[in-house]
């Protein structure tokens, strides 16, 4: 019988917060990675920017949706991330306090606008 192991690197160096966050899609209610943190599907958590870029790539893309903040943050600016907590991440923090944009560029109705 053949057994394959993959390894994967963990996290080295600082934590710091850009304001991103994690959705996780499923298929379980929730996962404890090996650091600790905490996702629940369908719930936004905030990651430290590091974990923000390892759950980006696979094998973790796949179940992740990553939500960029719309305003950046370079790094050399980001503050000191806690990584000992797990917290939900508002919406307000990754688009802003005063975002408040609804976008109905697309048509919600079939063709000539024409509903049900």
């Amino acid at each position: 019988r053949a057994v394959t192991i993959v390894a994967r690197k963990g996290k080295q160096g600082a934590c710091f917060e850009r304001n991103q966050a994690v959705i996780y899609k499923g298929p379980w209610k929730k996962v404890i990675d090996d650091d600790g943190h905490v996702l629940e599907r369908g719930q936004r958590t905030a990651v430290c920017d590091k974990t923000f870029q390892i759950y980006k790539r696979e094998p973790y893309a796949s179940n992740i949706v990553a939500v960029e903040p719309i305003k950046n943050i370079e790094l050399e600016r980001a503050k000191e991330f806690d990584c000992k907590r797990t917290a939900k991440r508002h919406p307000r923090e990754t688009k802003g306090l005063e975002y408040n944009l609804t976008d109905l560029s697309g048509e919600m109705c079939g063709e000539g606008g024409e509903c049900c």
